[in-house]
């Protein structure tokens, strides 16, 4: 089957990407040919179809040039690029279905009708709330579909408020999320939150993310002195502030590892350590006591709870958003309710009053729920669906 693989960055990133990548890699060893539809970046994969490449834009200053977050303005609502691109890559590639992970703002979503008036099926996985929200880390039940409502939330500033209302509003006028056959929620709670926001629920299924059964990696020493560890983006909204006070306080050490956008709290216990490769990232999670996050976003699922129980380590953080449906106290991690549970369970864990399953059963218990096979017989059974329906 020819799939074409939708992402607006092809390189590992975080989460969205290290789905996106481990997923391509995952249909092409089962015999599937692959394209992919992203964004340009000397850090990408190199592939077969990298000349349909979008030119890159930014909105980060350490990130992009003036030019390129000027251009990336208008493609928070239409790429004429964007638009040829695909239709010359599906001109040669001719794909039997299109996937799209993340495309806004970098690539904009003008490129969906292309795709529909050549009939091919289009299905989407949903990494985060864009679908449904102007803020994509968050769902507010007092927005709702009334976007507007999102200028009065206290996030961001207002100028980028206002762009992220337009473009919401854009992308209903034009019926953009409607041309979408399909929708993967990786949890039930995206799946309910899906249809709060207005998404038919016969339009979602729930495929949760997959895990790779490589063999667990072995440390090569032991750290010079144990570590827990938190990785994905360094940002204010992972409260990593919180976090970094926690194991100050406690005078353990604690080792992000990710991109920045924001100033790392100093103090002797926190190291970052910047973005790593993804050997390199398993190295950290095996050689790690835990991996712990401070997040209370509402997330989608919850990778970091897999890397980390595939490593067999535990993992720690807040009863939010799919966590749930990830960590089972006492026996692969730990979820709190508030900052003083949180506190408590690091605490304890470090000086060794609580215990999580064994590694080796923690590691068994993620491949047999979370396995590559398990998410691509769920996957294929979607595509055979959407295919009968589309040819009846």
């Amino acid at each position: 089957m020819r799939i074409l693989e939708v992402n607006k960055f092809y390189y590992p990133r975080r989460g969205a990407e290290r789905h996106f990548l481990d997923l391509i890699a995952l249909l092409e060893s089962h015999g599937h040919e692959v394209a992919v539809f992203a964004m340009d970046d000397p850090r990408n994969v190199s592939g077969k179809y990298a000349k349909y490449a979008v030119s890159a834009v930014g909105y980060n200053r350490d990130d992009s040039t003036r030019w390129q977050r000027i251009v990336g303005i208008g493609r928070l609502f239409w790429s004429f690029e964007a638009r040829a691109k695909m239709r010359a890559l599906l001109d040669e590639f001719r794909p039997d279905i299109v996937h799209i992970h993340n495309a806004y703002h970098q690539l904009s979503l003008s490129f969906l009708p292309v795709i529909r008036r050549r009939g091919v099926p289009i299905m989407q996985t949903v990494h985060d709330y864009h679908l449904i929200s102007p803020d994509k880390d968050e769902y507010h039940s007092s927005v709702g579909r009334a976007y507007w409502k999102f200028l009065f939330v206290p996030k961001y500033g207002f100028g980028k408020r206002l762009l992220l209302v337009l473009k919401s509003y854009w992308e209903r006028l034009w019926g953009f999320r409607d041309m979408v056959d399909v929708y993967i929620a990786p949890s039930r709670f995206v799946e309910e939150t899906l249809v709060r926001g207005g998404i038919p629920g016969s339009k979602i299924t729930v495929i949760p993310h997959f895990i790779s059964s490589s063999p667990a990696v072995v440390s090569e020493a032991e750290p010079s002195e144990p570590y827990a560890l938190y990785f994905g983006g360094i940002t204010e909204e992972k409260n990593i502030r919180e976090l970094a006070a926690i194991f100050e306080k406690l005078r353990f050490r604690l080792v992000l590892a990710g991109s920045r956008r924001m100033d790392i709290p100093q103090g002797p216990y926190v190291d970052s350590v910047g973005e790593k490769t993804e050997d390199e990232l398993k190295a950290l999670i095996a050689g790690s006591s835990f991996v712990v996050s401070a997040s209370r976003l509402p997330e989608t699922f919850g990778l970091i709870v897999l890397e980390a129980n595939i490593q067999g380590k535990p993992f720690l953080g807040y009863r939010t958003g799919a966590f749930p449906e990830l960590v089972d106290n006492d026996r692969n991690g730990w979820l709190a309710v508030n900052k003083g549970e949180f506190e408590l369970f690091v605490t304890r864990f470090v000086k060794g009053e609580m215990r999580a399953m064994e590694p080796e059963a923690i590691r068994r218990a993620a491949l047999e729920k979370y396995g590559a096979d398990t998410y691509l017989g769920k996957f294929s059974s979607i595509v055979r669906s959407i295919r009968r329906s589309e040819s009846a």
